[in-house]
């Protein structure tokens, strides 16, 4: 007995000073990490988390403080107006009221597949009305007496899939096609939020394309290997073309020709291409065709094609994106991907049904054209009133300005200081162009579609105010703060 009271004791002190010395080392540990910084003990992030603590998009912070004010003509007339985020909230009733309808929900919880393990790419009856949506809005939008038989002999259900958003599915396409540090080549001015989705996980880097002539019209096959020359230059792998069209933010659609030219230079170089197609059918001045049509259906194993719900069907909050490829092999790399950003299978359900009720989708689309045609010339007509260059659009829910003569100085930090003024005295925001990597300071997008015609009609009005006070010189730059611009608001 003694001797396991003995045994008990060396165990015992022994513990207790092992214990001291680990508290000692965690000290030690807790002051150095104070010492760069940390603050949060034991439970410090990795450094992989701290990577991920930069905003996705630059001036997403300025957004949320939008929103916590934000204007209403009646109850909040002097609110922000944020004019920054490219949502189309003109046409939310217009999908909510046929989303409501009893045998919507009804059908989508009925069928007992929704609640269980499948296809992490969808349920096999959403991707057949995906097929057919694309075939009959993408492939053959003439032919709007097509059969939903005919539509799957063209494009086939197993080559499609969804995914929580088109930045997720791109996201995951640069891990699966790229390494990490490959090069990306994206056509600038373009979405602020592309330099994160190829970074974030893939940790693919994005490298501007400048156009030698007008941005609008697109990349020559010239600016194309300008780009890629530059990013070889300095040690990277130019592995992907990713290309939005219709474009963000210029609004513009790019030819045919275009976009073949750019895809023939890809492959010479045994490049991917990413065709983002998400504001494909928010047309309303313009015939766009899209890549599927343009190659004769014919994309090979390195032509992408992606789409989503947030922007012509006004539903980013639905997180539901689409890809269409014929890269079978990558199909199956994204279903291993997909179990950690699949979409719910109530809503493929919703969805589908709603990709195969044409009467409902032509008439839908028809209305939101309508919408965004309206907000559009509204948005542009006060800018020719104020004298404000911008690019013309045929797309899109946003129209890119050009704001520059206004700027105290022609650089980045003008045209942060011009941004910041609007916030504070005018109590707007809108997507600065050094957001989308534009090389010439004062180009902002303006989205239109994200507030009312009546909101809007006051955020331009605000705007016209202060760019009088601007040109007028009644105040000089150095003096202009919000207190001195108050009436900037009526």
């Amino acid at each position: 007995m003694s001797g396991v009271t003995g045994k008990s004791a060396v165990f015992f002190f022994s513990a207790l000073a092992l214990t001291c010395i680990a508290q000692k080392r965690w000290k030690k540990s807790k002051g150095s990490r104070h010492k760069r910084g940390d603050t949060d003990g034991n439970h410090d992030i990795s450094q992989r988390g701290e990577s991920l603590l930069t905003p996705t998009l630059p001036y997403i912070m300025d957004y949320l403080k939008c929103l916590q004010d934000h204007c209403d003509p009646y109850t909040n007339p002097r609110g922000h107006i944020p004019l920054c985020m490219s949502e189309n909230k003109l046409i939310i009733e217009l999908l909510g009221v046929r989303l409501l309808q009893i045998e919507t929900a009804s059908r989508s919880f009925s069928d007992s597949s929704v609640y269980c393990y499948n296809n992490t790419l969808g349920l096999p009856g959403p991707r057949e009305a995906l097929a057919y949506f694309l075939a009959k809005h993408f492939l053959f939008p003439e032919r709007r007496d097509m059969t939903f038989g005919d539509s799957l002999s063209y494009i086939r259900p197993e080559l499609v899939c969804y995914g929580a958003g088109a930045s997720s599915l791109i996201s995951h396409l640069a891990l699966c096609l790229a390494e990490r540090g490959d090069a990306v080549l994206i056509p600038a001015p373009y979405y602020a939020a592309f330099d994160v989705d190829l970074n974030i996980i893939a940790g693919c880097i994005a490298v501007p394309v400048y156009c030698s002539g007008d941005p609008s019209k697109g990349p020559s096959p010239r600016d194309l290997e300008n780009a890629a020359l530059e990013a070889e230059a300095k040690g990277m792998r130019v592995r992907m073309l990713l290309i939005t069209n219709p474009s963000n933010p210029i609004g513009s659609i790019y030819t045919p020709q275009v976009m073949k030219e750019a895809i023939n230079w890809a492959r010479s170089r045994d490049m991917h291409t990413i065709c983002d197609e998400i504001y494909a059918l928010s047309t309303f001045d313009g015939q766009f065709e899209s890549i599927i049509r343009t190659l004769n259906n014919e994309l090979g194993d390195d032509v992408h094609h992606i789409w989503a719900l947030s922007k012509d069907f006004g539903a980013s909050g639905f997180r539901m994106g689409t890809l269409y490829t014929q890269n079978e092999k990558l199909l199956r790399s994204l279903a291993n991907l997909n179990i950690f950003s699949g979409v719910s299978h109530p809503m493929q359900m919703i969805i589908a049904e709603i990709f195969l009720d044409d009467n409902w989708v032509y008439d839908f689309l028809y209305q939101a054209r309508e919408k965004i045609r309206h907000s559009y010339e509204l948005c542009t007509r006060m800018l020719d009133e104020m004298v404000i260059p911008f690019f013309p659009a045929k797309a899109g829910i946003f129209v890119y300005a050009d704001f520059s003569s206004l700027l105290p100085e022609p650089t980045a930090e003008g045209e942060a200081k011009f941004a910041s003024l609007l916030l504070d005295a005018a109590r707007i925001i809108m997507t600065p162009g050094a957001a989308q990597h534009d090389q010439k300071p004062g180009m902002f997008r303006i989205c239109y579609c994200f507030v009312s015609p009546e909101l809007l009609l006051m955020a331009m009005q605000r705007l016209d105010n202060i760019i009088v006070k601007i040109r007028t010189h009644r105040i000089h730059w150095d003096d202009l703060t919000p207190e001195s611009i108050s009436d900037i608001i009526a």
